[in-house]
């Protein structure tokens, strides 16, 4: 493609070799084609001007790196993962292709896997592009507020000791589809602030005696001692109950701030990509169910989601700007909980070793299928609708 420069150079070679007719035709047409003035066009005609051309840099196309072939494998990992963002991906590549092999789950050659533990997370998201899909839902709340008890609970304005596991963020969601009225299954859930391990419980109805069960229950699931809680302001945790046995257990028991739903983001964030992209907006409400979802909650989908799901973990944000009102959120390198988990000093030798040993029996493909197959039984069962109020029917 021939620049401006390079026109105007070759039509002055022979400008001045031709007559002054001649020369106010060319300079016309010059005008015309260009569209600059027509004194600056006799300007840099002049003898004495030299037209300066940069010699056109030859760009080296760079050879595709991967092959379409790679970006099957690709997705068959991103589909594994549950589809994470690039840089999550990336951190869980190498444990994957381990996986593969351990458990010769699929014939991957080894410079394929070679290139795909090179790739980065932006050649990820670039691959990938045409795959994803928005993924996204919405939910309303259902928790009322609680009793006077607040008074004797604190408010927790920040956030938990972040550096010792065992301080974590409480809620439910609800499974109520789009009435919120009468009985129906509750989620609840737990994640804990330093190592992001998270655990969920359901339950029929938001009973206390029903929360404080579920509690119980995913206490015995940790790998580490419970030392904290930091629910809402819901009455089905700010009750006299809980608060008892969390002062008997030498529990901390803090509150988030009265319409701050960002007071508890850790779960929040737990509570739509645990609970809402598997199981939906769907109204459930049998006994049925809830058992079911319990035995994926305790097996399969908690060792999935701690053992083999990296997260990003926020560790400071940065102001900047004329003002200072733009905000960079700086997060440290994915890691999955148990992966936390094993990097804390706080964690025993022993429970660690222990956390070592299972998960070397893990096979995150066959985990994936076993929660295909329960997620499907579970959604096979009909729930009949509530009903939210007698329709009028006409005597005419």
């Amino acid at each position: 493609m021939t620049t401006r420069k390079e026109y105007l150079q070759s039509v002055k070679l022979g400008y001045h070799t031709i007559s002054r007719q001649e020369q106010g035709l060319i300079l016309s047409e010059v005008v015309q084609r260009t569209g600059l003035n027509r004194k600056y066009v006799i300007r840099i005609f002049a003898p004495r001007h030299v037209i300066h051309v940069k010699p056109v840099k030859q760009v080296r196309l760079r050879g595709r790196i991967y092959p379409a072939s790679d970006t099957l494998y690709l997705y068959r990992f991103w589909k594994l993962m549950d589809y994470p963002c690039g840089v999550r991906l990336q951190a869980a590549i190498g444990e994957i292709v381990l996986k593969v092999k351990q458990f010769q789950e699929m014939n991957i050659p080894d410079e394929v896997s070679g290139r795909l533990l090179k790739i980065s997370p932006r050649t990820i998201d670039e691959r990938l592009r045409k795959y994803k899909q928005e993924r996204r839902r919405k939910i309303m709340g259902t928790t009322k507020p609680g009793s006077l008890l607040k008074k004797q609970i604190p408010i927790q304005t920040s956030s938990w000791e972040e550096k010792r596991p065992g301080f974590g963020e409480l809620d439910t969601v609800a499974h109520c589809g789009e009435s919120a009225g009468g009985e129906f299954i509750v989620s609840l859930g737990y994640t804990d602030i330093s190592s992001q391990w998270t655990e969920y419980e359901a339950v029929v109805g938001k009973a206390q005696k029903n929360i404080q069960k579920g509690i119980d229950t995913m206490e015995t699931r940790l790998p580490f001692r419970l030392r904290g809680i930091d629910p809402d302001n819901g009455s089905e945790f700010i009750n006299w109950a809980l608060y008892q046995s969390c002062q008997k257990k030498k529990i901390v028991f803090t509150r988030g701030r009265p319409y701050h739903k960002n007071d508890n983001a850790h779960i929040e964030q737990k509570n739509w990509t645990h609970v809402r992209q598997l199981f939906g907006n769907k109204r459930r409400t049998s006994q049925k169910e809830c058992d079911l979802m319990n035995d994926l909650y305790r097996n399969e989908w908690r060792l999935y989601k701690n053992f083999f799901q990296p997260n990003l973990k926020l560790i400071k944000k940065i102001r900047y700007g004329k003002h200072h009102d733009r905000i960079k959120n700086i997060y440290d390198g994915p890691q999955t909980p148990y992966q936390r988990l094993l990097k804390s000093p706080q964690i025993q030798k022993e429970k660690k070793q222990q956390l070592k040993a299972l998960y070397e029996t893990l096979n995150p493909f066959e985990l994936k299928r076993q929660i295909e197959k329960k997620l499907d039984r579970i959604n096979r069962i009909r729930t009949t609708p509530h009903k939210t109020g007698t329709s009028f029917q006409s005597p005419f």
